[in-house]
C-alpha cells in the first residue's frame, strides 16, 4: 500500500477528532415532547437522543478502544523523565562495581517512574486522535493497513453525510393559538435551524421564536416536574443546562424537592440563570 494512503487514514481519523464536539450536537433528537401539564398531539415518547448519531459514535469509539488496547499490549512505553532513571543506575552501578557487589539491571522503559505508554487517555475523542498518531503500528502488515485505512475512510464519510444533514427542527412548545369557541389548538411547534419563525401545521398559525419562548416560560414556572422534565424545559426557554448540573442541584439541595420528586421549574429557571451568568464570567 503506497504511503499516501497510509497518510491519508491518519488524516480521516483527526478529521473525525476535530468535528467530535459537533457530533454531540446532533445527539439531541428533533422530536416535540409535551412537558408536564402542557398539552400534546402525541401520546409516543419522543427519544431524548438521535439514536442514529448515537450509534455511529459508539462504532467509532468501540473501534478506537480495540486499537487503544492493541496498542497497550504491543507497544511498550517510553522513558518519560528524559533519561533520569538511567543516570540514577549509571551512578548506582558505578558505586556497586567500586565497591565489588552485585551491579542492579538497568532501569527499562517499564521501570520509569515517568513511563509514557503509548495510550494515555481514556476520554474520545482524544482516545482517538492518540491512535491516529500511532497509524504506523496498524500499517506495517499489507492486510491490517488495508482493513485500517478502509476503516478510517468509511468512518469520515458517514460522520461527513451525518454532519452534512439537515439538522432536526427545534421544538419550542405547544401552539398557543385559540378558536372561536375558546378551544386551544393540538399543535406542536417547530423552528428550523437558522430561523426565528414559524407556522403552526395544525391551525397555520404564525408565530416567532421569542414571542413562543415567552409563552412557554410564563405557562410553565409554576409547574412542578421531574429533574429530566426540567432539564427539556430550560433547553426550551432559552438554557442550555446539561443533565448532571441539574442533578447535582438536586443532591446539593440547591433546587428544593416539593413533593414526591417534584421540583418547581421557577427555582431551576433562576440556578439556571445564575449558572448562565458565571459561565460567561469565566
Amino acid at each position: 500500500m503506497d504511503a499516501q494512503t497510509i497518510l491519508n487514514a491518519r488524516t480521516d481519523l483527526l478529521w473525525i477528532v476535530e468535528r467530535w464536539p459537533r457530533l454531540q450536537a446532533r445527539l439531541e433528537g428533533g422530536g416535540g415532547n409535551a412537558l408536564t401539564g402542557m398539552p400534546s398531539g402525541s401520546n409516543e415518547a419522543p427519544l431524548p437522543i438521535d439514536v442514529a448519531v448515537s450509534d455511529l459514535m459508539r462504532e467509532i469509539e468501540d473501534q478506537a478502544r480495540f486499537y487503544a488496547a492493541v496498542l497497550l499490549d504491543e507497544v511498550p512505553p517510553e522513558h518519560g523523565c528524559d533519561g533520569r532513571c538511567v543516570k540514577t543506575w549509571l551512578a548506582t552501578a558505578t558505586e556497586a562495581t567500586k565497591a565489588d557487589q552485585p551491579v542492579p539491571d538497568a532501569p527499562s522503559s517499564w521501570d520509569c517512574p515517568d513511563r509514557r505508554d503509548p495510550i494515555t487517555t481514556s476520554t474520545m475523542p482524544a482516545l482517538l486522535g492518540q491512535v491516529a498518531e500511532r497509524y504506523g503500528h496498524f500499517t506495517q502488515d499489507e492486510r491490517e493497513a488495508l482493513d485500517f485505512c478502509d476503516e478510517a475512510h468509511d468512518f469520515r464519510e458517514r460522520v461527513r453525510k451525518t454532519l452534512e444533514r439537515p439538522a432536526p427542527p427545534t421544538y419550542v412548545g405547544p401552539c398557543r393559538a385559540r378558536g372561536a369557541d375558546g378551544a386551544g389548538c393540538s399543535g406542536e411547534l417547530y423552528v428550523r435551524e437558522g430561523r426565528e419563525r414559524g407556522t403552526c401545521r395544525e391551525c397555520g398559525t404564525e408565530f416567532t421564536r421569542d414571542e413562543q419562548l415567552t409563552y412557554v416560560r410564563d405557562a410553565l414556572e409554576e409547574r412542578l416536574m421531574t429533574p429530566t422534565e426540567i432539564v427539556r424545559a430550560l433547553k426550551i426557554v432559552g438554557h442550555e443546562v446539561k443533565p448532571g448540573t441539574v442533578f447535582k442541584w438536586v443532591q446539593r439541595e440547591k433546587l428544593e424537592e416539593v413533593v414526591d420528586g417534584l421540583y418547581r421549574l421557577t427555582d431551576a429557571l433562576d440556578l439556571a440563570e445564575r449558572y448562565g451568568r458565571k459561565q460567561k464570567a469565566a
